[in-house]
């Protein structure tokens, strides 16, 4: 009888353990998520900080490349230090693709995850097989080692692959639960058979995914390099996934929360059946974040920027500032007011790449100045104009 009994507490432990696996994980409040992405880090072994490599950075997009590694390893220990329940990473992750970036910024993301906030990463299109990985000394440039997909996932294996519920075997996809009853479902398109899109394989993966979770009854958040939405009728090709749309038709029949990217580097919201929060350049001033909260309810969205300590914030947004004044006086030539014109677009630029429209003051006597001068950044203005005048920096909406 004695014997018979244990058999029978045995077989009902089983019982029960086989139920709880089957059973979906239930949400134990809320969850916070830090949202980073286009670090473009790059590694101070690649760059002495001379001559050839201000000569790329200073005539760029206002990356604040020659403090990089300064502001990197302030953003980590500022994740080490808040602890969110993870740290996603929607692409860019270096600067130009070299092997040596992406191992040692494996090394400062380890230590957030030491702090025990896990972080999960995908590509983007910086990041893999690339022809620019160079070294930076004095005046000279040295092509070097690039990492392609293989290499790419072994590098950054402890931050998402290794965890993964499921791996893509046509990218480097991968879905991975990060909460009780909450999955990622992160789509990578930066590979090298079809840059751009997201292959047929890769949305039967997709979907497959997105089916499962439904079964387990847990929710997904989407993460993309590229954009999912159109955020600026300029930045189109090659910036918003090429059929998105049938990614954008999976995600509503499955009740997907949001998508997550980054790509453009300017912040900005997309809110709507399927929000897309597209957080700002990291490299970029004001150096920001996101912060997203999700339960049972809803979910909320809002930017933090980076305390990188000593003047890194204002040298950060004069860098910007410089850059863009540059871009604008190369359109405007020896024209009247030229340094005025410039100082307005600057102003502008700083704004929207902030996600601040609402704080943009429009100038007609200026815009009518640069009709009149150029082509390129009336344009530019125009779409800023065409958007809505509001706070991109915070969202927030319901999930019942």
């Amino acid at each position: 009888m004695r014997e018979r009994a244990i058999f029978l507490i045995l077989a009902l432990a089983l019982l029960l353990g086989a139920f709880a696996l089957a059973s979906p994980p239930a949400e134990e409040g809320p969850v916070t998520l830090a949202v980073a992405t286009d670090l473009h880090y790059i590694s101070p072994r690649l760059t002495d900080g001379g001559e050839a490599f201000l000569s790329v950075v200073e005539n760029a997009d206002g990356k604040a490349m020659p403090r990089i590694d300064e502001l990197v390893r302030a953003f980590a220990a500022e994740m080490a230090a808040s602890g969110p329940d993870a740290l996603i990473i929607t692409g860019d992750l270096s600067f130009n693709g070299a092997r040596l970036s992406h191992e040692d910024l494996a090394e400062i993301l380890a230590g957030i995850e030491e702090a025990g906030v896990p972080v999960y990463v995908i590509p983007g299109n910086h990041d893999l097989d690339s022809s620019q990985a160079a070294r930076f000394e004095g005046d000279t440039v040295t092509l070097v080692e690039s990492v392609g997909a293989a290499e790419f996932r072994e590098i950054y294996r402890d931050f998402g692959f290794d965890e993964a519920l499921s791996e893509d075997s046509a990218s480097l996809s991968y879905t991975a639960r990060i909460a009780p009853g909450l999955r990622l479902l992160c789509v990578d398109v930066n590979g090298s058979r079809t840059p751009g899109w997201v292959s047929d394989e890769t949305l039967e993966w997709a979907e497959a995914q997105l089916a499962e979770a439904r079964s387990a009854g847990e929710r997904v958040l989407a993460v993309s390099h590229q954009n999912l939405y159109m955020h600026n009728p300029m930045f189109l090709s090659g910036y918003v996934i090429s059929n998105s749309a049938q990614l954008e038709e999976l995600y509503l029949e499955y009740g997907v929360l949001a998508n997550l990217s980054g790509h453009i580097h300017l912040q900005h919201t997309r809110a709507g059946r399927l929000p897309e929060l597209v957080t700002s350049s990291l490299a970029v001033s004001p150096n920001q974040y996101g912060l997203l909260t999700v339960d049972a309810d809803g979910c909320s969205y809002e930017t933090e920027s980076v305390e990188a300590g000593g003047d890194f914030a204002a040298w950060s947004a004069e860098f910007f500032r410089e850059t863009a004044i540059n871009q604008a006086l190369e359109q405007l030539g020896d024209a009247p007011k030229a340094a005025r014109l410039a100082e307005f677009y600057a102003e502008v630029n700083a704004l929207y790449f902030a996600g601040r429209c609402d704080l943009i003051a429009w100038d007609e006597e200026l815009l009518a100045a640069w009709t009149e001068r150029a082509f390129f950044i009336p344009m530019y203005f125009e779409s800023i104009r065409e958007a809505a005048p509001e706070d991109y920096t915070r969202l927030e909406w319901s999930t019942e």
